[in-house]
């Protein structure tokens, strides 16, 4: 193998991949990545073996050939080179020489006939989602999932697909958040139930960090991106990017019947106004996390409220629209700064029922988001 490459694109295609491949002492080679020069194509693939990811670059191939050589090592070293003109040449079989300018390298690499061969899936369903839209729902999702969690079915994103468009959800039970967002059906038939499929949350996190990555490569449709599911897989393509990962067997809980409905109380507030007030209420709020929110329809006011007997307490009252009776509830400010931090709208829309009762969070007018919480006991 032999190719010459812009340090740029080998530096930008090392970035999307290399992140996968992890330390592993009972597999060695995954610790690396696979280079292939053939058809006028070079590629990067990295795997864990639950996730595959491959990137196409730009460069000169002059002799074809595939070799793998540890991520860490070979993303470092070229990362401090300057953007120059890199040439590459296979030396004993495995080895890399590195010629750059004045620097000089060979690095050691394994055969690639050890490396794990990346799945090719069976594209049963084929549909399309805007970039933009799966950006602002994976940020608005992803922090609502515990990893840790025993039922592996919540420990990854249910996508709920029907005709008209796809329910994201995510859950640990305490807190679930739920975006719908518009696709478009390429190839593929579903039945009148739709389709649900579990995306584990290390797919979701590679994923938003892959589109998320400054490209200077963006093409004209550059705000689509691909999603083939077959029976225990799925595909995301994007820039020249294709990743592959196992799906989460099992059945998500039926989110819809934790949604609350027929609240007493809708309050529309700023939420920079509100997300401050609970900020300085969770310095007080010491190892309970709680907050306790009090609701003056007369007043027309929300007062937030923690105390705390080793360290003080803290009041605050905010003036607000409300809709419905007086009421009140005790939250995890966490869950509560969580929702907060990733909505940029200036106001929101919080309704109650009572203080035993999830509440939900959205935006005035608009149930495209949702975030729903459970009270504390007081």
């Amino acid at each position: 193998m032999q190719l010459t490459i812009l340090q740029k694109n080998l530096h930008q295609g090392l970035n999307t991949i290399s992140h996968i491949a992890e330390k592993n002492l009972s597999i060695p080679i995954l610790n690396n990545i696979l280079i292939k020069a053939k058809n006028n194509i070079i590629t990067l693939a990295a795997t864990n073996l639950e996730i595959g990811i491959t990137k196409q670059i730009r460069g000169k191939i002059i002799k074809e050939g595939t070799t793998t050589v540890d991520a860490k090592i070979f993303s470092d070293y070229i990362a401090l080179l300057p953007n120059e003109k890199i040439d590459i040449q296979l030396v004993n079989k495995q080895d890399l020489k590195i010629n750059c300018e004045k620097y000089n390298t060979v690095i050691k690499g394994q055969n690639s006939e050890d490396f794990p061969v990346i799945p090719q899936i069976d594209k049963k369903i084929s549909l399309t989602l805007s970039v933009s839209d799966l950006k602002i729902a994976l940020n608005q999702l992803l922090f609502a999932i515990n990893p840790t969690d025993s039922r592996l079915e919540l420990t990854g994103i249910l996508f709920d697909i029907n005709d008209k468009n796809i329910n994201l959800v995510s859950t640990d039970s305490f807190r679930l958040a739920k975006k719908e967002i518009n696709f478009c059906l390429c190839s593929g038939t579903m039945d009148s139930n739709g389709l649900k499929i579990i995306v584990p949350l290390k797919t979701m996190q590679e994923l938003a960090r892959i589109i998320n990555f400054p490209n200077d490569e963006l093409t004209e449709d550059s705000d689509q991106i691909q999603i083939h599911i077959a029976d225990n897989q799925i595909l995301f393509v994007y820039q020249g990017v294709e990743m592959v990962s196992r799906l989460i067997e099992g059945h998500y809980p039926d989110y819809i019947q934790v949604i609350p409905t027929d609240f007493k109380t809708e309050i529309i507030i700023d939420r920079g106004e509100f997300l401050r007030a609970i900020k300085m209420a969770s310095i007080f709020s010491a190892n309970s996390n709680a907050v306790d929110l009090t609701i003056n329809t007369d007043q027309q006011q929300i007062i937030v409220e923690a105390v705390s007997g080793q360290i003080g307490s803290h009041q605050a009252k905010l003036a607000a629209k409300i809709n419905g009776q007086d009421n009140s509830i005790r939250l995890n400010y966490r869950y509560l700064l969580d929702c907060l931090n990733v909505l940029s709208a200036n106001q929101i829309s919080f309704k109650i029922i009572d203080d035993v009762s999830a509440c939900k969070i959205t935006l005035p007018g608009s149930e495209e988001y949702q975030y729903i919480v459970v009270p504390l006991r007081k």
